[in-house]
């Protein structure tokens, strides 16, 4: 008798050309989502009867860029030096690339759009490596609609932040820890939140290596790298090595003990009437957060928990989180936790692996692209509940 092997049609895609099929779903992902966007866009500008005549065509589509996109291409443009106080807040690799990218709220587009392509097919990988292409399926499509998942597609850092930080995490799984900390390095200098990336690749490097260190445990202090550059700017150009942590003051931000910030945010929430802003702001930071805190605690307990091995993924989730929870703006507690909530990737691995039931799956892509598209909306109209 003859065996025969029956061999699952993703799994020999994904032995072939491993990334092109990640390329491939990505910007099949990254279509459809810009698709949407275009028409938001087209529909805000038809519409428009604001005070004044209407914006030209591009100035209309240009409203996706609010808020702090404004600030990085002024930083793009003119440097920290000639800006107020405020400004090194923001790290300075995103207003590098857009500078290289031809400047402006165009320049600014194509780096993030670049990024998100990117950012989506390196989660692509990373999942299926973990849990499988199903899985990997789910979870790009998943970022993607989910509610803040706008964020990556407009003139923000979200989406080279998440590129530089799951590119980092995936090089590490694979064991490639040069590259892993050279990615960590430049996430510091895109964010100072990418500091928090040696205590995952920490974790994992220990589970491949054990405690009696190779040589290569030295690309893990090339993580702080980016900080330690963007601190020797400032301290050439502006005077203080810690410029942008004191800029931090002039946004109002300040750390509490952990979990203080989300307590003051459910606190806002009971503070006005059911609709207004500040209670609507502060239940969608407060909400994503606990949402995104049962999804964790799914990876650990329950039937779609994660292997040992996996648990640089929820280290990685766990302290996001935890930060999050910690950081207060003034004016409301927890201010943008909603869509900094994407740099948790276990929450959509998680939520991917239980998508393998069609009714939720369904439910998830329905609820999150159709909350997506109103908070654009809320985003466009330059209301401060999203930002």
């Amino acid at each position: 008798m003859t065996a025969t092997l029956i061999v699952e049609p993703d799994l020999v895609i994904r032995a072939r050309s491993p990334w092109r099929s990640a390329a491939l779903a990505a910007l099949a992902v990254w279509s459809a989502t810009a698709a949407v966007h275009l028409l938001v866009g087209a529909f805000a500008w038809l519409t428009y009867r604001g005070a004044g005549p209407a914006p030209d065509f591009w100035s209309g589509f240009l409203g996706w860029n609010n808020w702090d996109a404004q600030h990085y291409v002024r930083i793009a443009e003119h440097g920290y030096a000639g800006l107020t106080a405020g400004y090194p807040a923001f790290f300075p690799l995103y207003p590098l690339l857009i500078n290289l990218a031809g400047g402006g709220m165009i320049g600014a587009l194509l780096v993030a759009n670049a990024a998100a392509i990117g950012a989506l097919a390196v989660l692509y990988r990373l999942a299926d490596h973990e849990f499988g292409p199903r899985v990997a399926r789910r979870a790009a499509w998943y970022l993607a609609v989910f509610p803040m998942g706008f964020f990556l597609f407009i003139g923000y850092n979200e989406s080279l932040f998440l590129l530089l930080m799951v590119g980092a995490l995936y090089a590490a799984r694979r064991g490639h820890w040069w590259l892993a900390g050279t990615l960590g390095a430049f996430s510091s200098a895109t964010r100072l939140f990418g500091l928090l990336l040696v205590l995952p690749l920490a974790v994992e490097y220990v589970r491949q290596v054990g405690w009696r260190p190779r040589r290569d445990v030295l690309a893990l202090g090339l993580v702080p790298l980016g900080v330690v550059a963007y601190s020797v700017y400032c301290l050439i150009e502006l005077g203080n090595p810690l410029q942008f942590s004191i800029a931090q003051d002039e946004w109002g931000r300040k750390y509490t003990f952990p979990g203080g910030a989300w307590l003051s945010s459910v606190t806002q929430i009971f503070g006005h009437g059911p609709l207004h802003k500040d209670t609507l702001g502060a239940l969608l930071d407060a909400g994503t957060i606990l949402l995104a805190i049962v999804l964790l605690v799914m990876c650990v307990k329950g039937p779609f928990k994660f292997r040992p091995d996996q648990r640089y993924l929820v280290v990685q989730g766990a302290i996001t989180l935890v930060m999050l929870m910690s950081t207060e703006v003034a004016g409301r507690s927890m201010q943008s936790a909603a869509r900094y909530a994407m740099e948790a990737v276990a929450i959509f691995l998680v939520l991917a692996r239980m998508g393998a039931n069609q009714t939720l799956d369904r439910t998830v892509l329905v609820v999150g692209a159709g909350l997506h598209t109103l908070l654009l909306v809320v985003f466009m109209a330059g209301t401060f509940l999203v930002a």
